[in-house]
């Protein structure tokens, strides 16, 4: 639940911080994207899972193996958020969990966390 709160805190946050600049292009509106999470570690499992699902809700994993992959379509719009969060119980400090956010087969964000409670929450936001 402590994931949780982080992962909604972190959402939160971002939404705020987004502004249009003069050069950006302006929204053409809804878009059509294909999503991709994938989750890599050197752990056979994550023990908690969260990530925004196709219908812009939440969908939570527990005892995932890895490596995992996410797959589907979702409409967004400017300022609309994709979010990952994945973690290892119990790791070594040598424990290493990687998250990355693809949209229509690009890489948009990554993240590692490393540690004993390694865990990695990027956070892409459309239009950033």
């Amino acid at each position: 639940m402590k994931r949780l709160a982080y992962l909604l805190l972190s959402c939160a946050a971002l939404g705020p911080t987004t502004s249009c600049s003069k050069d950006e292009a302006a929204p053409t509106g809804p878009k059509e994207y294909q999503v991709e999470y994938q989750v890599t570690s050197n752990a056979p499992v994550s023990d908690y899972l969260s990530y925004t699902n196709e219908s812009g809700g939440n969908t939570t994993r527990n005892n995932t193996p890895l490596p995992a992959s996410y797959r589907f379509k979702r409409t967004m719009k400017r300022g609309d958020n994709l979010t990952i969060l994945a973690s290892i119980d119990g790791g070594t400090a040598a424990s290493e969990i990687t998250c990355a956010i693809l949209l229509d087969g690009k890489e948009v964000k990554k993240e590692t966390g490393r540690g004993v409670g390694a865990q990695a929450v990027p956070v892409y936001v459309i239009g950033q």
